[in-house]
């Protein structure tokens, strides 16, 4: 029987972040040999995702994650919103790079590219900040060597305007089908009992764990009309429990 396979992710990683929830979450995964996606955004200008002290020696942790096998992701380039764009995925109605003309983009992704490049970083993969970028960004980022992109609404690792997506449709641990899924965390609000939970459900999911690098080791179909359907009906159920969030609120 097919069993469900999880991918740990973590966003908004810069030199301001939650360093202290940080430490606990290294240690765990340290603890288990996880092999998470860290998304790491080059030139943080969104004073959102400062919450504390910025750390002088980030690079070096960061140079020391990938090292260990870790997968770094380019998050974007200064995770600053600056349309009102859904993109591809249509998740959310703001993007920094959606919408944009191509030379904008590939003005911000050069310069995303030369701080990796500066600080001895190689891109694993591409994570858009607000899930949103549209053909142009996968085409200006295939032409600079990343082809791989972590999001989609599907099960399975598929072949997409000339790129590698692999699939990130949960934003907790949950009980799911058979397929490829990964679970996207934004550390910085991180409360004690979030990272009690996390810690249970690292434990539970134990022998479901699985990392970018091995999940994209093999043939890559292509995107077809089951990928088109999964990505529609899932993005409806979103937007619901959105809704019903709201109202709740």
């Amino acid at each position: 029987m097919a069993l469900s396979r999880y991918i740990i992710r973590f966003d908004d990683i810069c030199p301001g972040m939650n360093w202290q929830v940080w430490e606990s979450i290294e240690a765990m995964l340290c603890a288990r040999a996880v092999k998470p996606i860290l998304a790491v955004v080059p030139d943080n200008r969104d004073p959102q995702l400062d919450v504390g002290p910025k750390v002088p020696d980030f690079w070096d942790r960061v140079r020391r994650w990938q090292s260990w096998g870790w997968t770094i992701g380019l998050h974007g380039y200064q995770h600053v919103y600056e349309t009102e764009q859904a993109g591809l995925l249509g998740l959310n109605t703001r993007s920094e790079f959606a919408g944009l003309p191509r030379e904008s983009q590939a003005l911000k992704l050069d310069k995303a590219l030369d701080i990796f490049r500066r600080e001895r970083v190689r891109p694993d993969c591409w994570v858009a900040p607000g899930h949103s970028f549209d053909r142009v960004t996968t085409d200006l980022l295939r032409e600079r060597g990343v082809s791989v992109i972590s999001d989609g609404f599907f099960r399975r690792v598929v072949r997409r305007d000339g790129c590698t997506w692999v699939p990130q449709q949960l934003w907790r641990f949950r009980k799911v089908g058979p397929g490829l899924w990964t679970v996207c965390f934004h550390h910085n609000s991180l409360s004690a009992d979030g990272l009690e939970r996390l810690k249970l459900a690292l434990d539970k999911h134990a022998g479901q764990l699985t990392d970018l690098e091995s999940s994209i080791n093999g043939a890559e179909p292509a995107y077809d009309w089951k990928d088109r359907l999964t990505e529609h009906v899932w993005l409806a159920a979103v937007r619901a429990r959105r809704r019903l969030a709201q109202g709740r609120g």
